[in-house]
């Protein structure tokens, strides 16, 4: 099982590429496979910084995150850049298809009634047929498992270096009638859309 963890923190965005090394450097250190940074774009946390990351455990995630939060280092770079913990999510990666890297994180967020390993399957099956081809590098679906209000929603996430690629693969997607079916089939529903800005 593989956790993703997304920490989205207030403060001055004016040193990005600094907060990723410092991130990825210590957050590496203590076993995260892989540490990203984005600024949403959309939503209720617009121009707020997210670090994600991702762990072979949730305990080692908890216990490195603690370890983190209080390392001199980073604490004087949380403080340099007046950065505020505003919430953490934890979720569980049910599928990853592609290169999970580009300019642009689109977010899907649906809700849906059938959890089994074969919708998570059919649903990654139809986005790489229908949704991918219009340049989509990479697609992972998440499903939230702590994270206050999301929690038990999926997130499907569209890496890609156009928004516009994007919203092409989302129209393909439910002008599909193979797609719109198995979204019918396990009752998906698209509850909010998130568009974010990876550094």
């Amino acid at each position: 099982m593989t956790f993703m963890t997304f920490s989205t923190l207030s403060g001055d965005n004016t040193n990005l590429e600094g907060d990723l090394e410092l991130a990825t450097r210590k957050f590496g250190a203590l076993g995260s496979t892989r540490t990203a940074l984005s600024v949403a774009l959309t939503g209720p946390n617009a121009g707020n910084a997210t670090i994600t990351t991702m762990w072979d455990s949730a305990d080692t995630c908890f216990d490195a995150r603690k370890a983190v939060m209080g390392d001199p280092e980073v604490v004087a770079a949380m403080q340099a850049n007046n950065r505020v913990p505003v919430q953490l999510g934890l979720s569980e990666v049910r599928a990853e298809i592609g290169n999970c890297e580009g300019a642009f994180a689109c977010a899907a967020v649906a809700i849906t009634s059938d959890h089994s390993d074969e919708a998570v399957a059919e649903v990654a099956a139809q986005s790489e047929r229908v949704i991918m081809p219009h340049g989509i590098n990479g697609y992972r679906m998440v499903r939230m498992v702590a994270a206050g209000e999301q929690t038990g929603a999926y997130v499907n996430l569209f890496y890609c270096d156009s928004v516009d690629a994007y919203f092409a693969g989302s129209a393909a997607a439910w002008a599909d009638a193979g797609f719109v079916a198995q979204a019918q089939k396990i009752g998906a529903q698209i509850v909010d859309r998130l568009i974010s800005r990876m550094v």
